[in-house]
């Protein structure tokens, strides 16, 4: 076998998983704003319906399936990927750490002693589908290794944010066992390639839209941004368009690896938080003002950071000279 068609039958893999979570990021998107606009639309009291009727069990039921994907992207990682050797691992690693630590800290900063203190955890995870949908808007401008890292610390993030719901707020034994039980499946079953793409498309095409339509929708008015749920609109809203890329980008530069303009790009696409924000949202607050505003923030915060990830992205990286998107006018100043 060539050379060539090793590095094939490796990079191969994970193109296709970058291309299912670019599309599905569109698929989010759609369901997250039908959400919004069911919830505040005279038909709310039918959505309503929907959420109280079905939504606890959606989400114990998608995450489970969501976790379980997780575990065998990890086990593929650490088996062919980024995180196969010690070396590779260090820099997602520890940018996925940082990209955790730092917006946590930001949140809890603001909110010691107030009435949503124990929402820390909202502002810590990375929406892989959302962050390479930003990525793959830039097209070739954006360099394989850089989507390569962002892929490998997402899928550490979504890990670390197992562990921090499986300590701190899955009171719920089903839904800890639902959590721990998924990623441990995923990890210990024998690699079987088909399974983990055949689930993971039902996963990004159906599994996270039904969670984000049945979970994203917020009564503007019941939203709050006033007294305790100001603090906490605020510490979310930093946490991931500010907290996240700060901490992805420090903690790359402190294991010694140089922050290009693409891994700044990555950094600033990692303060995109959905799905694992909204699912920490659902366990950290109570119904009412507070979760709705959680909710909120987290759509704010996300689309502040892929507005401003797509605009630095236009504005500093270039295609590659030749490419079919490359213009003299990309061409970088001397």
């Amino acid at each position: 076998m060539s050379s060539q068609s090793i590095v094939r039958r490796l990079v191969g893999p994970f193109q296709r998983f970058l291309q299912v979570e670019a599309a599905s990021g569109i698929v989010l998107i759609a369901a997250a704003a039908v959400a919004m606009g069911w919830a505040n639309s005279p038909w709310s009291a039918s959505y309503a319906v929907l959420r109280g009727s079905s939504a606890h069990t959606i989400i114990e039921l998608s995450m489970g399936i969501f976790f379980f994907v997780v575990g065998m992207e990890l086990r593929r990682e650490m088996r062919d990927g980024e995180l196969s050797t010690t070396r590779q691992a260090v820099a997602p690693v520890a940018t996925a750490l940082g990209g955790m630590l730092v917006p946590a800290g930001i949140y809890a900063a603001l909110n010691v002693g107030r009435a949503g203190s124990g929402g820390w955890g909202v502002p810590m995870a990375t929406d892989i589908a959302f962050a390479v949908g930003v990525l793959t808007l830039l097209g070739n401008r954006v360099p394989a290794s850089a989507r390569i890292l962002l892929l490998a610390l997402a899928v550490i993030d979504d890990v670390g944010a197992v562990i921090v719901i499986a300590v701190f707020y899955a009171g719920d034994i089903l839904l800890h066992g639902v959590v721990i039980g998924g990623v441990v499946l995923g990890l210990v079953l024998p690699p079987m390639p088909r399974l983990h793409h055949t689930l993971h498309q039902w996963v990004a095409f159906l599994v996270m839209p039904v969670f984000a339509l049945a979970n994203a929708g917020i009564e503007l008015g019941h939203a709050s941004l006033t007294g305790d749920a100001a603090f906490v609109f605020l510490g979310i809203v930093l946490g991931l368009a500010l907290g996240k890329p700060l901490g992805i980008l420090a903690a790359y530069r402190i294991v010694g690896a140089r922050i290009g303009k693409a891994t700044a790009v990555v950094g600033i696409s990692g303060g995109i938080g959905f799905t694992m924000s909204l699912f920490i949202a659902q366990l950290a607050f109570p119904p009412g003002p507070l979760l709705d505003t959680a909710k909120l923030a987290i759509i704010v915060g996300s689309v502040i950071a892929a507005v401003v990830a797509l605009g630095v992205g236009r504005l500093v990286l270039t295609p590659p000279a030749g490419s079919p998107a490359y213009t003299p006018e990309d061409a970088p100043a001397n």
